[in-house]
């Protein structure tokens, strides 16, 4: 379908201004993200379209997940209300329709011509140990039930036909892939590079095992995914992909890889991790490679924005009144998480950050404020700190508890302190909010303010 693919929305946030493009041959080796990073240290954060990469007929598009408001033009809406309709099309799972043919086939090469050095993969940070693919929509089949899984995962390239896969411990995938462990068979995979960012949106949804995220894309579409069969592995990809890549996974075959830089913004450290054979490689006769800049807000808004569905689910079962819930580039889209509610009773703040707490184990730390209060803001909820909160009564410790292996404070691997903090207003007995009348009738135009 014509709105189902990455060029569409290209086009779509170039006529909204949102595209700076490069037409200066560029290197995929440091020199395209040091351009990303330049226009963020001047707090600018467009889609970056580089049309002359260097050692590649390819272009190469990145820091297409960078600001909200392109998310929220992605599913058709507005930015004030991203959370909220990403919430409504995320339960409203569409079967995907498998096609006869899509355009993400008109190339074919096969496995002895496959060089995925020919494709002007980035390597992002100073200290990464090669180029990765970081835009890679990954699906496999579970070998019992037969349900599809897709989820995004980073690959370093260590030869023509090889790259690595860092599956974490307790995803899905990782289950999945424990199967063909015990039946000591390959894994069939296939990884999907270049699509409409509501694609991605989906197949990142925090849904239960054995839902198959290509549904959810479905719902975020508002109609079927179209998918195609692949040409040497028993699974589907979306007909309209730029890039696709066809392969398995060797239960015993693992490669050194890393350092790389996460989410974090810090290196995570070296690891022996799963190599992925790549069998073929298709794509569109002029395809787009498609990058998420990692370490960066690219890679924390995709991340961290189909996690917030769960949270503000979560909670409200606990805090019926929750306006919204929001985990800032602050703290890099997963360690800090704020929650605006509509409080009714003392305690139901302590309440929300339980149920937050306990729907994501990113979280290390929760803030809950009114709801006069701008979440989207840092400033905002740091306001509402200085001025609401108090400490002895309003804040809570939990020790020892599973986070993240890649957050830089944990021991023992993945254990760190979680620490909720109540920032409302008392219901009774706190000074009202200075407020000037007649500040929404201000037209600044009208003054000759631009």
């Amino acid at each position: 379908m014509a709105n189902q693919d990455l060029r569409s929305f290209l086009q779509k946030a170039r006529q909204a201004g949102e595209v700076v493009e490069i037409k200066k041959p560029t290197s995929p080796r440091f020199a395209m993200p040091a351009v990303v990073a330049k226009l963020e240290e001047m707090q600018r954060y467009p889609v970056v379209y580089f049309a002359r990469p260097e050692g590649s007929e390819m272009p190469v598009l990145t820091n297409v997940f960078a600001s909200r408001r392109r998310l929220a033009m992605a599913l058709g809406c507005g930015e004030s209300s991203l959370n909220a309709v990403f919430r409504e099309r995320e339960d409203r799972l569409t079967k995907p329709v498998l096609v006869p043919s899509g355009p993400c086939q008109e190339v074919v090469i096969p496995g002895a011509e496959v060089d995925l050095k020919s494709l002007p993969v980035i390597t992002h940070n100073e200290k990464d140990a090669g180029p990765y693919i970081t835009a890679g929509a990954m699906v496999v089949r579970d070998p019992e039930t037969g349900i599809r899984n897709i989820g995004m995962y980073r690959h370093m390239i260590h030869d023509r036909n090889k790259m690595g896969i860092h599956m974490a411990e307790t995803s899905h995938i990782t289950y999945i892939f424990e199967k063909y462990l015990h039946k000591g068979q390959p894994m069939p995979v296939a990884i999907t590079i270049g699509h409409h960012p509501a694609f991605y949106l989906g197949v990142l949804s925090i849904v239960p095992l054995g839902i198959d995220e290509y549904e959810v894309v479905g719902g975020l579409f508002g109609e079927p995914l179209e998918l195609v069969k692949t040409k040497t592995v028993d699974l589907e990809v979306p007909a309209a992909a730029e890039i696709v890549l066809e392969g398995y996974i060797t239960p015993g075959e693992e490669h050194l890889e890393a350092p790389f830089g996460e989410y974090t913004t810090l290196y995570g450290a070296q690891r022996v991790n799963p190599v992925v054979t790549v069998t073929t490689i298709t794509h569109r006769a002029d395809a787009i490679y498609f990058d998420c800049l990692s370490g960066h807000i690219d890679q924390q808004l995709l991340g961290g924005t189909s996690r917030l569905s769960v949270i503000y689910k979560n909670v409200r079962a606990t805090c019926p009144t929750v306006r919204d819930v929001y985990m800032p580039p602050s703290g890099c889209c997963r360690f800090t998480c704020y929650i605006s509610i509509k409080k009714r009773h003392e305690g139901e703040a302590k309440n929300a950050m339980a149920a937050a707490l306990a729907s994501d184990p990113f979280i290390k730390y929760v803030v809950v404020v009114d709801e006069d209060v701008n979440i989207f803001d840092d400033g905002a909820v740091l306001k509402a700190m200085a001025t609401r909160l108090r400490p002895e009564e309003d804040v809570f410790f939990i020790r020892g508890a599973k986070g993240h292996p890649l957050d830089p404070t944990a021991q023992k691997g993945y254990l760190v302190t979680k620490v909720g903090i109540d920032a409302t207003k008392p219901l009774s007995g706190y000074p009202e909010t200075v407020r000037i009348p007649g500040t929404d009738r201000v037209n600044l135009e009208d003054l000759g303010i631009s």
